[in-house]
This record gives structure tokens, sequence and C-alpha cells, in this order.
């Protein structure tokens, strides 16, 4: 009878919880008989028999039957790990192996940790704000480091987990990078690019539709409550969605005053890039007229009092008002004739544009890298920063347009437009319009609704090459 509920348990051990008393009680049975029968011998060979007996019973089926019983028992009883994430951020002065101690990581962990990232990373670039996500295995009380994931740079990924040997193994990838075609529409209740960020537009895409209007439009005076915008571009990014580099607009109408005022890219040949209105004229000025982003006009072209000296003074160019730090362009193409301090202008930038024209740009709180006498630079490009270097009560910057050495006022002179396409190439140009056109209104997210307040971006994903050839751009070179 012992014997079938012992086979029965071994046979079917995964039943063992309901029949472990009876297991027990059978073997505790077995184990007193055999040693009240040696204990009856009264001899020195009791032990040894005894002992032997134990490990031969050991090895017997019941008890093998008994021990894969309780084992089964302890891995039904014992709680599943769980996965647990935290984020954590590196800060200043705090080196990787500080955060990882910090955050519940061994000393052993940390150590394996680092010895691991060492080889696919140098832990030294990191930098305070990183961002660091650190994952541990939980069972009851008891959490395991398991691995942590952070970017350093936007198409990065630096990676590290622990195998199944219980060491670390790290892996640094490439995060793919996808070109897509985006279309936004929005209406400017306070700023232009307050508007973009409602819409989901990349800063820098509102940063290049400022660029490109900066030769038409006067973003101080020009710009009101109520006037809207339409954008469509292409914005490389990752696979997660962050947008990577500088993207390109394909096309922009910005409607200002109730006149619309729309832009096309074209590709030239040579590479060369431009902006035309419908009617195949560029909209590039020998000169911007708002060379710094996002800025207000505080103070014009003129007599006025001045604000140190105290007394009034002819007022030889235009005050922008904006942030320390916001980003200067050129105005126009040409060399850099002065790069330096120079007395209450503080950090100043004059540039030679031809023979007779240049600009000049004081107050800034640094110059932009290889800013030096002699350089060439491009309209467009960043030549420093706003700040309040020299004399001056808060941070701006202080613009002049020179022609032939005097001063005159950037607001009211008139300055040459650029190229004008004729024959073919307006032609061709032309037909391109109407696909832009289409394009634009198939990936807006409601493609027949008016615009009604802020309306968020939309789009479709492009291989780079197709980017690149994309006809609707108007001429031979793709967009």
């Amino acid at each position: 009878m012992l014997r079938s509920r012992l086979g029965f348990a071994r046979s079917n051990s995964l039943r063992a919880p309901a029949i472990t008393p009876l297991l027990l009680a059978a073997a505790l049975a077995l184990v007193v008989g055999v040693f009240g029968h040696y204990a009856s011998m009264g001899d020195d060979t009791a032990a040894p028999a005894v002992q032997n007996t134990l490990q031969t019973l050991s090895k017997s089926a019941p008890a093998q039957a008994l021990s894969h019983a309780r084992s089964g028992i302890a891995r039904v009883l014992e709680p599943k790990p769980e996965a647990v994430s935290r984020q954590a951020e590196l800060e200043s002065g705090q080196t990787f192996a500080e955060l990882l101690n910090e955050s519940g990581v061994s000393q052993a962990d940390a150590t394996a940790t680092m010895n691991a990232l060492s080889k696919v990373y140098d832990l030294r670039r990191l930098r305070a704000g990183q961002e660091i996500m650190l994952f541990f295995s939980r069972s009851a009380q008891k959490e395991t480091f398991s691995g942590a994931v952070f970017q350093p740079e936007t198409t990065r990924e630096i990676s590290i987990a622990r195998n199944a040997e219980g060491t670390f193994a790290a892996n640094a990838r490439v995060l793919p990078v996808i070109r897509h075609r985006m279309a936004a529409q929005a209406e400017i209740r306070s700023s232009l690019y307050e508007a973009g960020s409602q819409a989901n537009i990349p800063r820098g895409i509102m940063a290049s539709l400022i660029r490109i209007y900066s030769h038409d439009v006067d973003f101080q005076r020009d710009i009101h409550p109520g006037d809207r915008f339409e954008v469509l571009y292409d914005q490389p990014m990752t696979e997660n969605g962050a947008p990577v580099g500088e993207g390109a607009i394909i096309y922009a109408a910005l409607n200002v005053g109730g006149k619309v005022k729309p832009v096309y890219r074209v590709v030239f040949n040579d590479k060369t890039v431009d902006y035309f209105d419908e009617k195949g004229r560029s909209i590039r000025r020998a000169l911007l007229r708002t060379p710094v982003a996002a800025a207000r006009i505080t103070s014009g072209f003129g007599m006025r009092m001045h604000p140190i000296l105290g007394y009034s003074k002819m007022h030889q160019g235009i005050d922008f008002g904006a942030a320390t730090g916001t980003p200067i362009f050129a105005a126009g193409s040409g060399v850099v004739q002065e790069a330096g301090f120079k007395s209450g202008y503080g950090r100043y930038v004059r540039i030679r544009h031809n023979g007779s024209l240049s600009t000049a740009y004081g107050h800034m709180s640094r110059f932009a890298q290889n800013m030096h006498r002699g350089a060439q630079v491009n309209q467009g490009d960043v030549i420093g920063y706003v700040g309040m270097s020299g004399r001056a009560t808060g941070p701006h910057l202080h613009y002049e347009v020179q022609v032939s050495g005097r001063q005159v006022n950037p607001m009211s002179i008139n300055l040459p437009t650029g190229r004008i396409l004729e024959g073919k190439m307006l032609a061709t140009f032309k037909q391109g319009l109407g696909t832009i056109k289409k394009e634009f209104a198939s990936l807006l997210p409601n493609k027949n609704a008016e615009p009604q307040g802020f309306i968020q971006a939309s789009g479709r994903k492009l291989a780079f090459p197709a980017a690149k050839k994309n006809p609707s751009c108007g001429l031979r070179g793709g967009c």
C-alpha cells in the first residue's frame, strides 16, 4: 500500500502538494523503523548502518519524489520577478558611478557596468542633465540591477544589459534617420514662434521660416494676432520621432493683414538654393530686414534721448531687443571687415557686402565660431549672439546699414531683388506649383476644414533619395 502511494506521487509530481503529508508520514515511519532495528543491536555497527540506510533511502524513488514535490511547491509559491524602470538625471559634478550607487545599484554591479560601458563609450563625455533609464528586476523586497540605456546624442543610443551568466554586456547603436514630409497650418495669436510650437513644428523650421521672410517682412511691425501661415517641409527624424539636424522648407505661405505671401523652394544644378514667389521672382533681397530671430524693435533710426549719456543724440541704426544668446544672422553675404571689441558698441562685427554696402552689429555677448577679419559669410549665417556688451542698458542688437560709409535707415533703404526665372525654367517651375499644393493639401490632418486655431502637423515618411528627387520642387535638382 505504501509503495503504491509513493509511486503515484512520483509519476504525478505536479499534484505533490495534495499528498505531501502522506509522503512525510511514510518516510518518517520508514526511518524510525530502520533506526529502531539497528538500535536494538546495541553495538558500534548501529550508527554506520543507520547512516548507510539513510543514504540509500535518500536515493530511493519515494525520497526522490518527496524532494521533487517540495521543489515544485517552492517554485509555485516563489513570487515572479517584476521588471522595474527608473529615470535618473546626471547632476552637475556627479559621476556615472555615483549616479548608479545613489539609484540602488550595488558597488559590484556598478563596477561591472562601468567596465563594460568603457568598451563602447567614454563616460567622461557625459554632461550634467543627461537622462539615463535604469532597469531592475524586483523579487519580493529585493531589487537586482539588470541594465541601463541613454542617448548621449540624438542619433546614438548606448545600452547595457545583464546576460544569463550574470555578467554585463554593452552596446552602442546608431539610430536610423528617416526624412519625413510634413504639412502644418497655424493661426498667430501672440507670436510666430508660439504658433509654431502649438502646431508641433520644430524650432529649426520656424527659424528657417523667419529667415526666408526676413527679406520682405518686419516681424515686429507687420505680424498681428489673427494672421496665419502654412508650411510644407522635410524634417529628418530618428525612429522615436526626435528631429535631427536642419529640415528644409519646400513651400510656405504667410498671410499678413489679409495679403498672402507664398514662397517655393528651388534647388539649381549648382546646388544653390533660393525661394521664389508664384511669378518666379526671388524673394531674396540684398539684405535681411530683420537679422535676429524673435526680436522686437526697441529703438528706431533717428534723433533720440540717449538712455545712458542723458542727452539727445542721433541713433544711426535700429535696436532689436531679444534675450541674451539669441542668434544674430548676417544680413547679407560678404566679407568680415571687423570682429572685436569697439568702444560703446561692445563686441562688434562689420561685414562688407559689395563696393558700397556694409552692415554692422553691436553689443554681442559672444561671436560665432571662426568669426574673424577676412572670414567669408553667407546671408543667414550665424555671426554672433545677442548681449549687452559696451554701452547698453539691456540685451539687444544694434544693427546698422552703411552705404558708402554713411549710416542709413535699414527700414527704408530700397534694395535690389535676387534672380528672376525665365523661359523653360519658369515654365518648369510653374508646372511644379500645382504638385506642391496638392501634396500639401493631402498631408493636412483635416483636408476639408478651414484653419481653426492651431492645427497639428501631419505627414508621411520619405526615404532620403526620394525627398531629394521630389519633382514638386519645380526645377531639375530636386529639393
